[in-house]
C-alpha cells in the first residue's frame, strides 16, 4: 500500500470535530462519519465499535483549546500563562487567548509557523502510534 500523504488537505481534517472523521485501513483514506449514516449499524453496537468493525480507527484531532495552550506553553510568560491557567472554562480560555494574542503583537509573531508546526506533529505522532506509513508534502 501507499504511504498516507499528510499534505495541507489531510492536515485541516485534524480540526474536525470529534469523531467526524475517521481514517480507513484499507485504503488509507479519510471518511467523514456522515458517509456512513445510510449503513446498517446493529443497534447494540455504538459508532465507534461499528467504524471499528469496518476497519476505521479516529483520525487525529487538534483542538482549538489544545492549541492555545500549547502555544501560550511554548511563547507566554510566566503570568501570562498563569492568568490563562486560572480560567476553568474552555470557551472563556479561548476568548482571553485571543484578547491577549491581539493586544501583545509578540505573540501573534510566529503564530501560524507554529500552529502548522504542531499539526504536522500531532499528525505524525498519531501515524506513529498507528503503524501507519507516511509521507509529509
Amino acid at each position: 500500500m501507499e504511504p498516507y500523504i499528510l499534505d495541507e488537505d489531510a492536515l485541516k481534517k485534524g480540526w474536525g470535530d470529534e469523531g467526524q472523521y475517521w481514517f480507513s485501513l484499507a485504503n488509507y483514506s479519510v471518511i467523514n462519519h456522515y458517509e456512513f449514516a445510510d449503513h446498517e449499524r446493529p443497534d447494540e453496537m455504538s459508532e465507534s465499535e461499528f467504524m471499528l468493525s469496518v476497519k476505521c480507527i479516529p483520525y487525529f484531532r487538534v483542538s482549538r483549546i489544545e492549541l492555545a495552550k500549547a502555544y501560550i506553553e511554548a511563547v507566554g510568560s510566566d503570568k501570562l500563562k498563569a492568568k490563562l491557567n486560572a480560567i476553568g472554562n474552555e470557551h472563556d480560555y479561548i476568548e482571553a487567548f485571543w484578547k491577549y494574542f491581539n493586544a501583545y503583537p509578540h505573540l501573534s509573531e510566529g503564530y501560524e509557523e507554529f500552529q502548522n508546526n504542531y499539526l504536522i506533529k500531532k499528525a505524525i505522532n498519531w501515524c506513529d502510534e498507528n503503524n501507519i506509513e507516511y509521507v509529509v508534502k
